[in-house]
């Protein structure tokens, strides 16, 4: 495999220390937090944790770390990280060719929650032309979504170790939604 990769997920994520983690957390402190979903698979988000005003948590790229105090329960890892996140305008236009199960990372810019990264495995959608990852839309019919910044595919479908999350097949109430930014 070519190219940086993405931690591997932890076997038994460790309740404890991230329980410790989030309690000594600030608003504002950049993390590398890894999440494990059903939808997306394994991905990582870096930048800056915010307290939410609407849902009270610690989030990072729109997603929660915590809920009262307690470890979300798809996040597996946490680390603080001490570079602080780069401000970037969003760049549009074509997107490199991603397909289902790359492995990718994605930069963004939102309003709401600054500039971060998410690092996974791309998830393409059957219901509509899209491809994400960790629930944020990087393309849609070849074309960067209006949030990404930067797109690198760090290792083709295929070639990487990671799990290959199955295609969307429906954007259902049960399943867990795509932030479309």
């Amino acid at each position: 495999m070519a190219g940086p990769v993405m931690p591997n997920v932890p076997t038994r994520r460790n309740v404890k220390v991230l329980t410790d983690a989030i309690a000594s957390l600030e608003s504002g402190t950049d993390v590398s937090a890894m999440f494990l979903t059903k939808r997306y698979g394994a991905f990582t988000i870096e930048g800056a944790a915010f307290i939410s005003a609407s849902v009270k948590t610690l989030t990072v790229g729109g997603r929660s770390i915590e809920q009262n105090l307690k470890p979300h329960k798809s996040l597996q890892a946490l680390q603080v990280d001490m570079a602080p996140s780069e401000s970037a305008a969003p760049a549009h236009g074509v997107a490199p060719l991603v397909q289902h199960g790359d492995l990718v990372s994605a930069r963004f810019v939102d309003p709401a929650y600054g500039p971060f990264t998410v690092t996974g495995v791309s998830v393409a959608s059957t219901v509509s032309d899209v491809v994400l990852v960790g629930g944020w839309f990087v393309s849609q019919g070849g074309t960067t979504a209006p949030r990404v910044v930067s797109i690198e595919v760090l290792a083709e479908n295929g070639t990487h170790e990671y799990p290959l999350p199955p295609r969307i097949a429906s954007w259902g109430d049960d399943a867990e939604g795509a932030t479309e930014y």
